[in-house]
């Protein structure tokens, strides 16, 4: 089976296979999902272990017996390092096939004796015998401890470790990364043996260590490699197999000593040549030509900076060994090993679609390839309220790493900041035989932290039984968990501890992605003292931890997921989040790969705001000509009403002031100025408005006030008047227009006298009949019959100041427009305002549902700015934003499917949300050949052009000639005698 069929054969809680594997090395996704399929899940082996033996005892027995799934876990283990080098994947572990027996064998266990039962008496045997490292000798006195002729056999037929057992021990005999007498095995012959191509069986033997307090037993391990003449199968063809493996290769599998393996090659006289990914020369030494050992093999010592165990990003190492001799054995092999981190994908998930949704919404996913499932996530951003403890409710939102020999979350008196519990860290062994160390302990947050430039952790913390050796790192990553940055490290205070919980605040950097943050617990000298729990059961080991926050940032909470093979795209609704969706959230839109059961950190995300129901979306600058705008329908409406208004702002005076310069236009005589300054007729300031009858003729002097203004039912419109002299005749009327100026009516009037008033006087007029109306006000000063009195440049006319509209509606004008159910957008232009639109002036849109002749609540307003052609878009920008605004055009895309780029229905000035016929029509002659179509608009930012084929797979353009008349766009080209000669538009975007 491939490495990408892995999690369909064992994905519902199948037993994970331990044979039978083949991977595809030059695959990098293949590697990292057999490395996480199959390599990881053998790890967590010495929970499985389950050994009946005991260190007390040499009698028969005391070996004991390790479980069968533990087995599994080595023949697992063992079938993936040779599957990664290329060598038969199926050999068995603990079959119950007997012991290898030669007639000189000095010493013969019963014949019966299977390899299992001796490696396991082996096992012991090594152990028992530690410190001292006879044990592990290939030919075992009898004078070690619990030595036996079926130890001493698997010793003989065995490979060896001390320190290491089970899969550990596999990976040890393949790095050759092994102690005692084989000291860094430069012959390389425990790898060897396991990646031998012609072996089928083998058998391990274990003791997991222990530690009592005094003293230290290290694990150990017996692996039955020298097969019978009946475990091995010749039928195999030999091939060459590496290691490091040939591909990509996991760097924490990487050996100071690189090898090349041939069953029969003559490796003596061969040379080994290594260059890096530069093609420079990688310095090396053979270290090894012998035989035997499993296959033939050449050793080589790599540098230090070669044999690394981790990797930055993929490092790739191309190596030739030549003059190889041998019957039937190629004498050159090249070959290339690219060292990789398999917890790091060379790709990330990128989602693309709409930053402003509605209701539901399809986005794409791309960038994963060669993945078993692809999932797209939906996030909703929030502010981080909340605080992590650890009570057992709320649960806390943690992934732990930690020792179950101790509480994690802890109800130790005294050591609880708030409610019961706390978090606590501790080391649960003063030292761990698996690890030959002290175990770090680390729990994380379980949740994504986005941070700015004032987000700061907080927690609080108490310091128990801790050396100054002792540790707690608080780390934050912003990778997903791939790697860790410190914010701050606390040291212990030996026997005495805090006297009281402490206020630690870190601040968080800010970053572009999420950060994850991790509290981790570990020893930073090895040789140093601690307190362990194991040591003071009934006292406060350890750091407590408690009431974790977040300050000045927000989180990233989950909601919906789909996961699926080859997913493509996803909807984005309420239902697929799993909650409402409401305008005003923000949303973080991601996706991941899933590979050998390994879910991959997110990639980057689209951020979306979705927009609520009747919310219209589209350019907020706008030509004086319009835009179309898109809103979300209510499912319920029979039909919509559309609204432009011009919001009124704050109430206004108008006076006559030289600042703010009085908003007005006039018709009156070039005799006198509209602006007094004559004392005693102005109301406030050093001028006041002036209409006067100049000349005896003069029938009509009036002056506008441009703005408009819409009242209010409480609205009046006051300004104060004061006459000088005039003719009787002579009248001041207040007007009003309700059509933008084009008809006006007299509100107010005021007849001449022949004497001046007294004074200035208020008047007020009642605009509530126009109440939600926006109109237009003016002033005009007539004569109705005879003569007018004889100009006084001082005394003549009529004085008016300090005009307002008191308590005005906060709309200057509006108007509304119907809309039929089922339209998707809406268009403003001068009909739907129902007049002009300005450059400059500010106009609300929105939308209200209509239920019949029932009118809905309206909907979030949309402001938006007419601009002159300096501030908007031109072009295909243009023909993008004000017309499609709901959909995501490009030039190159083709938004409705119909075969015709978004960049040629703009051309051509065709609908690029609706397929499109084809509309060329074609002319023929005996030497042309023409196609034309319907231009209605020649835009200037695309190159129209055309090109021909005669035979559909080679275009040209020589001899095309395009031109423009009576509304159609026209190509032609000669024939050419050709009988099948065809023609396609081109359009080009400059």
């Amino acid at each position: 089976m491939s490495a990408s069929c892995l999690m369909a054969a064992f994905a519902a809680d199948a037993p994970v296979p331990t044979r039978g594997f083949e991977v595809d090395t030059s695959s990098r996704n293949d590697v990292v999902a057999f490395y996480h399929s199959i390599y990881q899940a053998s790890e967590g082996y010495q929970n499985r272990v389950a050994w009946t033996g005991n260190y007390t005892s040499t009698a028969a027995g005391a070996e004991g017996t390790t479980s069968a799934v533990f087995a599994g876990d080595v023949e697992r283990r063992l079938n993936y390092h040779r599957a990664l080098a290329g060598v038969p994947a199926t050999v068995r572990v603990n079959t119950g096939s007997t012991v290898n027996i030669l007639a000189a064998d000095p010493y013969k266990p019963d014949p019966s004796t299977t390899k299992a039962a001796a490696a396991q008496r082996s096992a012991l045997m090594i152990v028992r015998t530690y410190p001292n490292n006879g044990g592990l000798s290939h030919t075992p006195p009898q004078t070690n401890t619990a030595w036996t002729a079926a130890a001493w056999n698997a010793n003989k037929n065995g490979n060896l470790a001390l320190g290491f057992y089970g899969p550990g021990a596999v990976d040890a005999y393949v790095q050759e990364n092994v102690i005692g007498i084989s000291n860094w095995n430069v012959d390389v012959g425990h790898r060897r043996w396991l990646l031998s191509h012609w072996s089928t069986d083998f058998a391990t033997g274990d003791t997991p260590g222990s530690f009592n307090g005094t003293t230290v037993r290290p694990p150990s391990n017996a692996m039955y490699v020298v097969p019978k003449q009946t475990d091995v199968d010749f039928d195999v063809d030999p091939l060459f197999h590496t290691y490091p493996a040939a591909g990509f290769f996991p760097a924490e599998h990487n050996s100071p000593y690189w090898s090349l393996s041939f069953p029969g090659a003559d490796f003596s006289a061969a040379s080994v040549t290594m260059r890096d990914a530069a093609m420079n020369v990688v310095p090396v030494t053979v270290v090894s030509r012998r035989t035997g050992y499993g296959d033939n093999s050449i050793v080589w010592q790599v540098p230090t900076t070669v044999s690394v165990f981790s990797v930055a990003s993929d490092t790739t190492y191309h190596i030739t060994v030549a003059n190889i001799q041998g019957t039937d054995v190629p004498a050159q092999h090249s070959y290339q090993v690219t060292l990789i981190d398999p917890d790091k994908l060379n790709q990330s998930g990128l989602v693309a679609g709409e930053s402003s949704p509605t209701v539901s919404a399809t986005y794409q996913v791309s960038g994963l390839q060669g993945v078993e499932q692809v999932e797209a996530g939906m996030f909703q951003r929030k502010a981080a309220t909340w605080t992590e403890g650890g009570e057992d409710s709320p649960a806390p939102k943690v992934i732990t790493q930690t020792s179950s020999s101790y509480p994690f979350r802890a109800a130790v008196a005294g050591y609880v900041k708030s409610g019961t519990k706390a978090f606590r860290l501790t080391f649960p062994t003063r030292y761990d035989p698996l690890i030959n160390g002290v175990p770090q302990q680390s729990f994380e947050l379980d949740r994504e932290i986005v941070s700015g430039a004032a987000t700061s952790l907080k927690f609080q913390y108490r310091r128990g039984l801790m050396t100054a050796a002792s540790k707690l790192a608080v780390e934050s990553s912003a990778d997903g968990g791939v790697t860790w940055s410190t914010l701050t490290t606390l040291s212990g205070l030996g026997g005495t501890g805090d006297s009281a919980f402490q206020s630690s605040t870190l601040p968080l950097t800010a970053s572009a992605t999420p950060l994850r943050v991790r509290f981790r617990f570990y020893l930073s000298d090895p040789s140093a003292a601690l307190y362990a729990h194991e040591d003071y059961l009934t006292l406060a080991t350890g750091v407590f931890i408690d009431d974790i926050t977040v300050s000045g940032g927000d989180w990233l909470e989950p909601a919906g997921f789909v996961k699926s093979a080859g997913l493509t795209s996803f909807t984005f609704s309420s239902a697929t989040a799993g909650v409402a969706i409401a305008t005003g959230q923000t949303w973080w839109l991601r996706a991941r790969a899933h590979l050998g059961g390994k879910a991959f950190p997110w990639g980057a995300a689209k951020v979306v705001t979705p927009r609520g129901p009747l919310e219209l979306s589209g350019s907020t600058t706008v030509p004086v000509t319009g835009a179309n705008y898109c809103f979300i329908p209510d499912p319920a409406a029979t039909s919509y009403r559309f609204e432009v208004a011009a919001p009124g702002g704050s109430a206004w005076t108008e006076g006559a002031e030289t600042s703010p310069a009085p908003q007005i236009s006039t018709q009156i005589s070039a005799s006198y100025s509209i602006y007094s300054t004559t004392t005693g007729y102005r109301k406030s300031g050093s001028r006041a408005f002036r209409l006067g009858l100049a000349t005896t003729s003069d029938q009509e002097d009036l002056f506008t006030i441009t703005r408009d203004t819409t009242p209010s039912v409480t609205s009046a419109l006051t300004f104060w008047t004061r006459r000088g002299t005039m003719a009787t005749t002579n009248r001041l009327h207040a007007e009003l227009s309700s059509d933008g100026g084009s008809t006006w009516t007299s509100i107010w009037n005021l007849p001449g006298k022949t004497t001046a008033d007294a004074a200035v006087t208020l008047q007020s007029v009642s605009l509530a009949a126009w109440a939600g109306t926006s109109v237009k006000l003016r002033f005009a000063l007539r004569n109705t019959s005879g003569s007018n009195l004889t100009w006084n440049a001082t005394k003549s006319g009529v004085w008016i100041d300090d005009i307002t509209v008191t308590a005005p509606s906060l709309v200057l004008w509006s108007s509304e427009t119907a809309v039929a159910a089922g339209t998707p957008m809406v268009c403003l232009n001068p009909i739907t305002a129902g007049r002009p639109l300005v450059a400059g002036q500010p106009l609300q849109l929105r939308m209200r549902a209509m239920n019949g002749a029932t009118p809905g609540a309206w909907g979030p307003a949309l402001m938006v700015t007419p601009s002159g052609a300096a501030g908007v878009l031109t072009g295909f920008a243009a023909f993008k934003a004000y017309l499609y605004p709901a959909v995501d055009l490009a030039f190159e895309a083709d938004a409705d499917g119909d075969g015709l780029a978004d960049g040629v229905e703009y051309a051509f000035s065709t609908d690029p949300t609706t397929p499109t016929a084809a509309s060329d029509t074609v002319s023929l002659t005996a030497a042309l050949f023409e196609i034309s179509r319907d231009l209605p608009t020649e835009h200037g930012d695309v190159d129209y052009k055309a090109e021909w084929s005669d035979d559909l797979h080679v275009w040209s353009r020589a001899g095309v000639g395009v031109r423009v008349e009576g509304g159609k766009i026209i190509a032609s080209v000669p024939l050419g005698g050709s009988p099948s000669r065809m023609m396609r538009w081109v359009v080009v975007e400059k």
